[in-house]
């Protein structure tokens, strides 16, 4: 089972992370790099973890959140789509079930 941990340590995912933010940063977006996507993954966590949802599905939530802007890295128009293909294919290569 794929941990939040090991998502925030994969270094493909890391470098998705950057070169989306570098890609923003190059057009005047404000900080969208780590810093934002770990407290977008600790704030969505503690959300659902304080509406009483199971352990699973907040470790899901965190993992998505961490990984919400990686489709910035092509665009930022649209990014969310490029970024679930992005995502996908990350997650289904370290062997998560869809």
């Amino acid at each position: 089972m794929i941990t939040f941990e090991e998502i925030r340590g994969n270094e493909k995912i890391r470098a998705f992370i950057k070169e989306a933010y570098n890609s923003l940063k190059a057009i005047g977006y404000t900080e969208h790099g780590f810093a934002h996507v770990g407290l977008v993954a600790e704030r969505a966590g503690y959300v659902l973890k304080e509406l009483g949802y199971a352990d699973r599905d907040i470790e899901l939530c965190k993992i998505a959140a961490f990984m919400h802007d990686i489709g910035n890295i092509v665009n930022r128009r649209d990014h969310a789509q490029s970024g679930a293909i992005i995502a996908f294919r990350l997650l289904d290569n370290m062997g998560m079930d869809a």
